[in-house]
């Protein structure tokens, strides 16, 4: 809980600039939940990063390339559209930053939010629970 696959075309990131990219993206996630930054929370944000080849994607249009699929599944409740758009923009920056491409290049980037109900997301054998993530999140702010 949170986790984060991102698919980009093979070798549109370099090397370097990947480790950069999966920390800010779990960062983004984070705040746009309201999750605070410590070990449990970070820990139990995972960011996959998939390399898909050249010829192994492709679009409806042969002469178009496709680009970066960024899905982010979450618990629900957390996320609001308010907070979906601001992660949304936040991931298009991230991904063109670490892309070395353009502004213009910004619908290059889809991010899709799968938000998955309470009951149906567990960590080991344990469903995963809102009521114990508050109290955490709660802990954490010192409340």
């Amino acid at each position: 809980m949170p986790l984060v696959q991102i698919t980009v075309p093979a070798g549109s990131i370099p090397d370097d600039a990947l480790g950069t990219l999966r920390q800010e993206l779990a960062a983004s996630v984070m705040r746009a939940m309201g999750l605070p930054a410590t070990p449990f929370f970070s820990s139990a944000t995972w960011v996959h990063v998939h390399e898909v080849p050249e010829d192994r994607a492709s679009t409806g249009d042969p002469a178009s390339r496709p680009g970066f699929v960024v899905v982010v599944t979450a618990l629900a409740g957390f996320l609001t559209p308010e907070r979906n758009e601001a992660l949304s923009a936040e991931i298009v920056q991230h991904v063109l930053t670490a892309a070395k491409l353009p502004q213009d290049n910004a619908g290059s980037v889809w991010t899709i939010v799968h938000e998955v109900p309470e009951g149906y997301w567990s960590v080991g054998p344990n469903l995963t629970r809102r009521e114990k993530l508050d109290a955490l999140i709660a802990e954490a702010n010192g409340a």
